[in-house]
């Protein structure tokens, strides 16, 4: 019994002095939670201002009254599209995507729309680019909230998905009913796809943000363009679009209506 006693007392010892190791051991392992570098990337922002005109005119709905390409006389009732998927190109390669947000652009709450863009890490931008219109994702995800919510009246319950821009307003040219003019965009898939990935070009001027500094970019929103190129619209032969082929038309000449008229660092 006395044999025995010692056995598990030599045991016990042992077991102590391992786990006494183990420890020593584990003392020296530093906890990377603990004195890791921080970063000292510098951030910035910019404001960006989409103004929406008709040539050289601050869109005015319902008063307004203007000319085409073709020489027809139109007025604008309602004017409103979705911008998306805003990415700041650095001068050195980088991008600024910004996290996952959708703006809706509504005329009826005045011809300019103001969008933010915080932490931009510091440096030199000399291109932009952004979607007119929502995503194909977004668009096989149902009804959904904020700017996407079918409250704002951009989403056709009818073939479940978004509208990208809408343009209504009267023309006399127009041979719809009441002289009406209704281009709703729209659609995602093939061959009837109207998503439009814009790249207004910067010119000879830079985008350049500095630390907690605020700069501001102003970009035109020319709804002239829609009817313009390369596509000539003629309202006397082309009044409405509900998707389909008219509106990738139409959507084509949008990649003409953004353009950047200033840049203040």
């Amino acid at each position: 019994m006395k044999q025995l006693i010692n056995f598990f007392t030599l045991l016990f010892l042992l077991n102590l002095l391992a786990c006494k190791k183990d420890n020593e051991l584990k003392s020296d392992i530093k906890d990377p939670s603990i004195n890791t570098p921080t970063s000292n990337a510098k951030y910035g922002s910019v404001t960006i201002n989409f103004n929406n005109k008709a040539g050289s005119e601050s869109l005015q709905l319902n008063i307004g009254n203007y000319l085409n390409a073709n020489g027809d006389s139109f007025n604008v009732s309602k004017f409103k599209y979705y911008i998306s998927n805003i990415v700041l190109k650095n001068a050195d390669g980088t991008t600024f995507v910004e996290p996952e947000c959708y703006h809706l652009i509504d005329n009826r709450k005045g011809n300019k729309y103001s969008l933010i863009l915080d932490s931009v890490p510091v440096g030199t931008y000399n291109g932009i680019s952004f979607i007119l219109g929502v995503d194909s994702t977004r668009n096989t995800s149902g009804a959904q909230i904020g700017a996407l919510d079918p409250i704002n009246g951009m989403f056709w319950t009818w073939n479940q998905g978004y509208i990208f821009l809408m343009l209504e307003g009267n023309s006399p040219n127009s041979v719809g009913f009441n002289n009406a003019i209704v281009f709703h965009l729209g659609g995602f898939t093939p061959p009837y796809n109207c998503i439009r990935k814009v790249e207004p070009t910067f010119g000879t001027r830079d985008l350049i943000l500095s630390e907690n500094k605020v700069s501001k970019m102003e970009i035109k929103t020319d709804i002239l363009e829609m009817f313009e190129s390369p596509s000539l619209i003629k309202f006397a032969q082309t009044s409405e679009s509900m998707g389909g082929p008219i509106s990738v038309t139409i959507a084509n000449n949008c990649l003409n209506m953004f353009s950047i008229t200033s840049i203040e660092n």
